[in-house]
């Protein structure tokens, strides 16, 4: 009998007697992988603790250490209350209660002590986005836990916590919890604003189906979580709430985006209009194509388009926004050649832009034509899987597209199931078109099928 793989090599299959199974679960294993990569992401930014003048020649630039005395962090002022904030209240609440905390490590450089429990709330954000992803899709959460984008831009802001929150409300729609994702979603863009980019899309499958108490309860759950962490602080300090969107209103063209890359180049444009509109028609599109595409697209697609979109035509693009984009595109089951293209496109820019803040990169003219070549190339690079997730969902079949096949693509109008929460981490998982069917996923793949005749799912 033939064996495949390295089973041919080592002594061929198991016998009858054997145990099945490994003496570790691969969770475990995905764990430690997210351990390991967070370990040496804190290893790289013990250079900028050592020395805060090296951040950008050390590649170890973070929001933490830059805000600690322009926004009163330094002090332990409150956010909103006592000192103005450009975040929403839950990334300014971790950031006060981290301060409180690193007040009680005993260490001669309180900035240090931030720094470091800093780390530590975000790591346990970063297991448990990767907890999550295990219950979406375990194949993708060993690929996020392990990904060289988190080496690169895990710490550079709390961000983080808004991305786990998303991939929550993504789990919660799942497994048809309408309320909690609308919940998850509203405490996601209480942490950063683009979260709330999902309900649209949510919205929009709702809308396709004329399911009515679906979106009734979706949107509950939104303003009601909104409401929840929103109103108290706005209650203490209207001025201090409202500092947040005026901040980010009055921006103009700014690092990363294509607009300043235009800016470098001598070509000046309307950017904050410009910018405004194009989200406009972006997400009026997005919305379109969850209504009207002959295959119903998966809520995964349609967060990473619209998410991605934004990212594109926004007047700014930092660049730890790749943590954002890195879980909605794993999935969207990319395959191997986008995933590489688009994670080489990010740390191409992510080590330029530092390059081109400390000084480098200037032509003899002044233009800064290297950083510019960076941005554009990474804005090819996501419009192109852009391009490639719309392609998918206009496409009857999933190869249209050269992406990965998915259950659900054989029922365009159910919703989607648990996603693969099968922690068997399968290798031919990302070759496109292959997707495992054993009999456990076969069998909830037909109770689903029964559910949709009863009209209980869409």
């Amino acid at each position: 009998m033939r064996t495949p793989g390295l089973t041919a090599i080592l002594g061929g299959p198991l016998g009858r007697h054997a145990a099945s199974g490994s003496w570790l679960p691969p969770a475990r294993w995905v764990y430690a992988l997210a351990t390991l990569a967070w370990l040496v992401l804190v290893g790289r930014h013990a250079a900028c603790v050592a020395d805060p003048s090296a951040q950008y020649k050390a590649l170890c630039y973070t929001d933490a250490a830059a805000l600690w005395g322009p926004r009163g962090i330094e002090q332990g002022l409150v956010p909103y209350v006592q000192t103005d904030l450009e975040y929403p209240v839950l990334t300014g609440g971790l950031i006060w209660l981290t301060r409180q905390a690193s007040g009680l490590v005993p260490a001669d450089d309180p900035r240090a002590a931030f720094l470091g429990v800093t780390a530590v709330a975000l790591f346990v954000c970063f297991l448990a986005l990767v907890a999550v992803h295990l219950r979406l899709d375990a194949r993708g959460a060993a690929l996020l836990a392990g990904s060289p984008l988190i080496i690169t831009a895990g710490l550079i802001n709390w961000d983080l916590l808004a991305v786990l929150l998303t991939s929550a409300a993504l789990l919660a729609w799942a497994r048809d919890q309408p309320v909690w994702a609308g919940v998850l979603v509203a405490l996601g863009a209480s942490a950063k604003f683009y979260p709330a980019l999902l309900m649209v899309p949510i919205l929009a499958l709702c809308l396709r189906a004329l399911d009515w108490p679906m979106l009734t309860r979706v949107v509950l759950g939104f303003v009601g979580g909104f409401a929840a962490v929103n109103l108290p602080v706005f209650a203490a300090a209207p001025a201090g709430w409202l500092h947040q969107w005026t901040f980010h209103a009055g921006r103009g063209a700014d690092l990363g985006s294509i607009w300043y890359a235009l800016e470098l180049l001598g070509i000046d444009t309307p950017a904050a209009t410009a910018s405004r509109l194009l989200l406009v028609v972006g997400v009026g599109a997005v919305a379109a194509l969850a209504v009207f595409a002959r295959r119903r697209p998966r809520l995964e697609e349609l967060a990473f388009s619209v998410v991605t979109w934004f990212c594109l035509v926004n007047v700014v693009y930092s660049p730890q926004y790749v943590v954002w984009l890195l879980p909605l595109l794993l999935l969207t089951r990319p395959g191997w050649r986008p995933l590489v293209i688009f994670t080489a496109a990010e740390i191409f820019y992510w080590w330029a832009v530092w390059i081109y803040l400390d000084g480098g990169f200037y032509s003899g003219d002044g233009a800064a034509r290297p950083y510019v070549l960076a941005v554009l190339v990474r804005w090819g690079v996501q419009l192109w899987l852009v391009g490639r997730v719309v392609i998918g969902a206009l496409s009857p079949s999933p190869r249209a597209s050269g992406r990965a096949a998915h259950p659900d693509d054989a029922h365009p109008d159910a919703a989607n199931p648990h996603l693969a929460a099968n922690p068997d981490l399968d290798p031919t998982f990302w070759r496109h078109g292959a997707t495992k069917s054993g009999p456990n996923q076969r069998h909830a793949r037909g109770e689903r099928d029964q559910r949709d005749q009863r009209g209980e799912r869409w």
